[in-house]
């Protein structure tokens, strides 16, 4: 475990260097455009090549190796290759761009013999070590999240609930939150736990809606990281054990790029749970104080509160397709948003917080508009077109 920690420390300490000797293959060049559909700045977008795409106009391409260009500013950009189900071809090609309302920009794609050495600023990690007690943490230049494990559910009580970090500088800090002999609730300069998940669903954990109430599973049993940066983190963590029938296993799959407040969540039953009349609840804990905002037309919801003197405000928030959403009701002092599952494609959604003390979002106001238009973004991806 210390060594995976050394090595992925190391990775991002690293600068984004291109290999010396490395140089395209011949006729593998192409030039693309990307338009911004929406009249709404779009920061850190993450814009995805599918494998036929680029297949369809290179022979014998190697998606590892590809390199995208900025032609406005004449940069190399970070890009990943995204192998999903890990059998050696990727599915995927991403890399991240800023863009103007409606911009339209344009990139190069070329490929080289050799792949590029890119620093990271996203990470996932499971730590069986005493002091993690077997929790999932994973993080990105903005905001950190848990799930805990569990050893710690078995010793604090803790269950279901995704946690969150609260981050002062962009670098990546599970090995400090996780340091012995050192509390991270206490901020030292870089950041601490300062908010209270409770037990059950905290900033988007989530049960089985049934009969007027939720039921929760067991802390998860399983992990896998199927990512691990420069761009993306993507896990898979297992759950079981629900009360209400020791049968159902849930299969959730989560997945944060950098430079993103929301995570997307993809969750799986092995069990048709529609056809049992259930119902999967997501929920965000609320305070007495605690500032909501609903939009379930537009498929969102937001709410901000504070986290004591001293420790700033956060806000939470969940997004999804509106016709997913079967309705958002206040349940045992939780927000709850109702979801249908489909037996096939299963459900799709996306949780997030932000903290007011570092990053994007100073403000309620500006929390509330972020939701709001990345619900739209998420409703309206860029176009991509190959230009002649």
């Amino acid at each position: 475990m210390k060594s995976a920690l050394f090595l992925l420390l190391l990775l991002s300490a690293l600068q984004c260097t291109y290999p010396q000797n490395a140089s395209p293959q011949e006729n593998v060049t192409m030039a693309i455009m990307v338009e911004n559909p929406l009249p709404i700045i779009r920061t850190n977008e993450t814009i995805t090549l599918s494998a036929p795409f680029i297949t369809a106009h290179f022979t014998n391409a190697t998606l590892t190796h590809i390199q995208v260009k900025d032609l406005k500013t004449h940069t190399f950009l970070t890009t990943q290759a995204m192998d999903y189900n890990e059998d050696g071809d990727p599915e995927e090609f991403i890399f991240q761009s800023d863009f103007a309302p409606n911009e339209q920009r344009s990139f190069e794609i070329s490929f080289f013999n050799k792949a590029a050495v890119t620093s990271t600023i996203v990470a996932a990690a499971y730590l069986p070590t005493p002091e993690g007690m077997e929790d999932f943490t994973w993080e990105n230049d903005f905001i950190g999240y848990r799930f805990y494990g569990q050893e710690r559910a078995l010793k604090q009580g803790t269950r279901i609930a995704m946690d969150v970090w609260c981050k002062r500088v962009p670098e990546i800090l599970i090995e400090k939150w996780y340091a012995p002999s050192q509390s991270y609730h206490v901020d030292t300069g870089y950041g601490a736990d300062h908010y209270s998940s409770g037990k059950n669903q905290g900033c988007g954990g989530t049960g089985i809606f049934t009969n007027d109430s939720i039921y929760f599973s067991n802390a998860f049993y399983d992990q896998h990281i199927i990512a691990n940066g420069p761009i993306r983190t993507v896990f898979e963590l297992k759950f079981t054990g629900w009360t209400l029938d020791d049968d159902l296993l849930e299969i959730k799959r989560v997945t944060l790029d950098a430079g993103h407040y929301f995570n997307k969540i993809e969750s799986t039953y092995t069990t048709d749970i529609a056809a049992l009349g259930y119902t999967h609840a997501v929920g965000f804990v609320q305070r007495d104080d605690s500032y909501t905002r609903i939009e379930q037309d537009l498929g969102w919801l937001a709410s901000w509160e504070s986290l004591g003197e001293g420790k700033g405000n956060l806000g939470t928030g969940f997004i999804a397709a509106p016709d997913a959403i079967v309705k958002i009701d206040r349940i045992n002092n939780h927000l709850v948003s109702l979801l249908q599952a489909k037996p096939q494609t299963g459900i799709s959604y996306y949780t997030g917080a932000a903290w007011d003390q570092f990053g994007a979002i100073p403000s309620i106001e500006a929390w509330l508009h972020y939701i709001a238009q990345q619900a739209e973004c998420i409703q309206n991806p860029c176009v991509i077109t190959v230009k002649e």
